[in-house]
Parts: structure tokens; C-alpha cells; sequence
């Protein structure tokens, strides 16, 4: 999908804490992501920690935080792809996948490694891949 089928409705924008904070956490808090603990000084340090792109989908007409991806790269050849979340109102409208195409068009990687839950394998293999086995690892034998 070329940027210029991508909704029109939503734009693209870098994090910015004081328009776009408040959305990201109330996001993970309706999709039940804990990542941050819905903590906003968590969430602000993980989003604008060194090595992290931080992108977000914002409804054109409300200003709405309706998505938002996190990626850690080298600036130059490969990142990760942190987190993708998209508010369940606004999925399977191209968000998701707008958020894929800038994060490649902002950090300039070639490649980008994912972990995926069950959920989202469908909508990851939709993109060019390719498949293999990756692990979680953890400091504390709990884990997460």
C-alpha cells in the first residue's frame, strides 16, 4: 500500500508527550497492555529513551491518538519493532500498517524484527518476511 492510499483520515507524527502521552496509555489500557504499568513517566521514558522512534497515528479531524508504534534502531541498517498497537475502533483501516511504513520511512532501516502475539501473525505475514524462531528472554526467572 502506497502513503498515498493510506487512510486519510489519520496522520503521522513524531511522539510528542504533551499532545499524544494521555493517548498511548489509555490505548494500552484498553487493549490490557501492562508494558508500562499504564504508568505516564514509565510510559514517557520508554518512548523517548536513546535508540527509540516513536511514532503515532492521530485522527485528522479529532486529534485523537488512535495508534502509535515504537521502534528501537542503530540509524542505520536494522531496528525492532518495540510495540504496534492500534485502538480497536480504528483497526482493519490501514493504520496498522501505516505505522509499519513510517516507522521503515523514519528510521531508514532495511529490516525490522518483530516478536508477535497469536493475534497479529496474519497481519505481519501480510508484509514482505521472513520467518523464524525467536525467544523472550528475562533478568528475573518470574518473567512478565
Amino acid at each position: 500500500m502506497k502513503s498515498e492510499e493510506r487512510s486519510s483520515s489519520v496522520i503521522y507524527e513524531a511522539f510528542d508527550a504533551g499532545s499524544h502521552l494521555c493517548g498511548v496509555v489509555g490505548i494500552c489500557r484498553s487493549l490490557e497492555w501492562d508494558n508500562f504499568g499504564y504508568d505516564q513517566h514509565l510510559t514517557l521514558r520508554s518512548l523517548t529513551a536513546p535508540g527509540v522512534t516513536a511514532i503515532m497515528a492521530v485522527a485528522r479531524d479529532t486529534g485523537e491518538v488512535v495508534g502509535f508504534a515504537q521502534i528501537f534502531n542503530d540509524g542505520v541498517f536494522q531496528a525492532h519493532l518495540g510495540l504496534l498497537a492500534v485502538d480497536e475502533k480504528w483497526r482493519r483501516r490501514g493504520v496498522g500498517r501505516g505505522l509499519v511504513q513510517e516507522a521503515f520511512a523514519r528510521v531508514g532501516a532495511r529490516r525490522m524484527d518483530l516478536t508477535s502475539s497469536d493475534e497479529g501473525l496474519n497481519f505481519y505475514r501480510s508484509f514482505e518476511h521472513r520467518e523464524q524462531v525467536g525467544f523472550r528472554i528475562y533478568s528475573d526467572p518470574k518473567g512478565d
